[in-house]
Parts: structure tokens; C-alpha cells; sequence
């Protein structure tokens, strides 16, 4: 694709949600030529709701359900540009989002990481459930106590190191980035923002915080071993990173009501922390059937 755009972007849709519409017109909205797919799961019709939205963009549907690994590789072997990029349908690419990628891509990085910001900053809930989820991706984080995920990839990475596994029921870019070599290891790009739509109520904010505590749980008990009690451990102690990473990583306008909603914090914290031990526990168990 010599004259064609040099990054695709993948856009992974569960069920068509409404909030769909929002992510693909945030990639429609950079400031570069895009490749983009939507690859939709598990009913819905995408392809209709983004037509009466008045997008029109590829769409690839499936009833049934894909995990993220597989959404993933759906939409690498429909695209064709060098570069590529995922967008899950409850975010937005930030302008800029696009050419920060291919500048950095263009400069040799094979991997490029992004940072995640708050929809809603001023909401104490939403900005409980962006430490507790996105602590380690704030944009004001050194490049050393940054996780490197929302990466974009060279395409020629999955010619050589394989796809995503499509059975993982999360941690399936954790394990691509551990086949890669160090040298091609994500590069930390503070400047490319995602908005991630948080959570605004307790309730919800608890109970989607176990969910992603059990599906971590379950990946750290198959992948690593690791014990449900460790687990628990190890997932409540962040606790006491939150607030000094907070204090480091978000800009000072959203630092105050950051630093209201730690207890809130802590106790979405306990609810991921219970779910990765139940998690663990039940891998366990499927470990042990005959």
C-alpha cells in the first residue's frame, strides 16, 4: 500500500453498543489517511448502526462471539497497511492519536504504547475507576513505571513472532509482547491519548472492577501459577501506589478530585482483588477436571 495509508485501525465491537458510533468517528476524525475495519461480536448490527450514524466504514460481523485475541487477528488479515492499531468501542482516539503512532513508527519503533485519559474528570467515580484500572498509563508517567499497552505494531511483527491466541479470555497482547525481543519491546508515547469511558456509578464501577479482577486472576493462575491468596495480595497492595502515581502522572487540573476519589479506590481495588482470587480459583479447578 505504497499509496495508501500507512495505518489500519482496528476497531473491536461487542454486541454493536451505541458507544460504537463515538470510536469510529474519533478515528475518522484524525488528521491522516486511516485504514479502518470494524470487527463486531456477538450479534447486533453494526453495520447499520453506523450507517444511520452516516459512517461508512468496513464492517466485519460474527454471531457469535469472538474473544479479543481473535476480534484482533479478524481485523489484521482484512487489512492491508503496514502499521497497525486496535480501538475498543468504549474509547476514543484523541486527535493526534494517529500521526503520534506513525511518526514514532517512522522512526523505528517496531511497537508503539499509549497513555490513557479520564471522560470524565470531574465525576469521582469515573476517576476512581481510571486509577484503579489505568494508574500505571497516565501520560505525565516516566517511560520506567509506564505499562506498555494500547500498542500499535509494525505488520511485519506477526509475520515473524505469530498472531494473538484467540482462546485467552484476557491478557492476549501481554502474551504476544512476551514473544517479541527486547529490542522490539513496546516504546512508551505519552503523547498518543486514549480517552477510555469510565465507570460513573458505584455500583457498576464495583462489579465491573470484579469482572476485570477475575479475568486477570484466571490469567495470572493458568499463565504464571501464581496462588488465589498471593493474587489477592498482590492486586490490593497497589493501594498504596495509586495515590504517589496519581500525583505524578495526571496534569494538576484533574490531580485534586484524582486524589478525592482514592477511597473509592481502595474499595474498587478490594473488588478486583476478591474477583482475581475467585478467578484464580475457579482456573484451578478447571485445571484439575479429568
Amino acid at each position: 500500500m505504497a499509496d495508501g495509508p500507512e495505518l489500519a485501525v482496528v476497531v473491536i465491537s461487542f454486541r454493536a453498543p451505541s458507544g460504537l458510533i463515538a470510536a469510529v468517528r474519533s478515528v475518522l476524525g484524525q488528521d491522516i489517511p486511516l485504514e479502518i475495519v470494524v470487527v463486531n461480536s456477538g450479534g447486533g448490527n453494526a453495520q447499520a448502526l453506523l450507517a444511520d450514524a452516516g459512517l461508512d466504514v468496513p464492517v466485519i460481523e460474527f454471531e457469535q462471539r469472538l474473544l479479543v485475541g481473535a476480534a484482533r487477528n479478524r481485523g489484521i488479515a482484512a487489512t492491508k497497511a503496514p502499521f497497525i492499531a486496535f480501538l475498543a468501542d468504549d474509547c476514543l482516539a484523541c486527535p493526534g492519536w494517529a500521526a503520534a503512532r506513525l511518526r514514532r513508527h517512522h522512526e523505528g519503533a517496531p511497537a508503539v504504547a499509549s497513555a490513557i485519559v479520564n471522560s470524565h474528570p470531574r465525576n469521582l467515580v469515573a476517576c476512581a475507576a481510571h486509577l484503579a484500572t489505568y494508574m500505571r498509563r497516565l501520560p505525565g508517567l516516566p517511560a520506567n513505571k509506564a505499562l506498555r499497552y494500547g500498542v500499535s505494531f509494525d505488520r511485519m511483527l506477526f509475520d515473524r513472532y505469530g498472531l494473538f491466541d484467540e482462546q485467552m479470555g484476557s491478557g492476549e497482547d501481554t502474551e504476544f509482547m512476551v514473544r517479541l525481543p527486547k529490542a522490539m519491546e513496546p516504546l512508551w508515547e505519552p503523547t498518543v491519548l486514549t480517552v477510555h469511558r469510565n465507570e460513573t456509578r458505584l455500583v457498576r464501577l464495583i462489579a465491573d472492577q470484579y469482572r476485570r479482577g477475575r479475568r486477570y486472576g484466571a490469567y495470572l493462575r493458568s499463565v504464571e501459577g501464581k496462588k488465589p491468596r498471593r493474587i489477592f495480595r498482590g492486586v490490593f497492595r497497589d493501594r498504596h501506589n495509586v495515590g504517589k502515581l496519581a500525583k505524578e502522572g495526571l496534569p494538576e487540573k484533574d490531580r485534586r478530585f484524582a486524589m478525592l476519589s482514592l477511597p473509592i479506590v481502595w474499595l474498587a481495588l478490594f473488588a478486583k482483588s476478591l474477583g482475581a482470587a475467585v478467578g484464580a480459583w475457579h482456573a484451578d479447578k478447571e485445571s484439575q477436571r479429568p
